[in-house]
């Protein structure tokens, strides 16, 4: 199973919002900067957390994007769960539409258990968690680096050009 990019983005981006100052809203622009990841497509998806209550949008001077409390305890799995995951969760490995228990195919029995051990893993896992765990962590959300290699400053301040 691979993650695909919305829920990979929604979660760089969610475990951002964990780590930042509560209450303080982030801007939909310095997300895209200090994450690198296209403005556009970001805003596309601060849709859907949004949506399911997770965290709530002000427009305007002093607006931005705040994580509504509570959120800091979704795990791993509702993320995935709230981006399509849902989807791989009774998908065929193999993509067959008549995959089942009863009508299985070869791969059925093997993916199974793989599905079910993976579902558990992401379940363990808070937002919390993966924002405060530096192990957990890709080295470039902490050591001032962009996922692209950019200079990104330590103290929360935008990049600069």
């Amino acid at each position: 199973m691979i993650i695909n990019r919305s829920t990979q983005y929604t979660l760089q981006v969610l475990m951002h919002l964990v780590a930042h100052p509560p209450g303080r809203p982030v801007l939909a622009r310095e997300l895209a900067e200090e994450l690198q990841l296209p403005p556009h497509y970001l805003a596309k998806l601060l849709q859907q957390p949004c949506r399911a209550g997770w965290m709530s949008s002000t427009r305007g001077r002093g607006g931005g994007f705040v994580l509504v409390p509570g959120t800091e305890n979704r795990t791993l799995l509702e993320v995935f769960m709230l981006t399509g995951g849902e989807r791989i969760s009774r998908e065929c490995l193999l993509g067959f539409k008549d995959c089942d228990d009863k009508t299985a195919c070869v791969m059925h029995s093997h993916w199974k258990p793989i599905k079910k051990e993976l579902m558990g893993q992401f379940g363990g896992y808070t937002l919390a968690q993966l924002a405060t765990s530096r192990k957990r962590l890709p080295t470039w959300l902490t050591d001032g680096k962009t996922a692209r290699g950019k200079g990104r400053p330590r103290n929360g301040g935008t990049l600069s050009r």
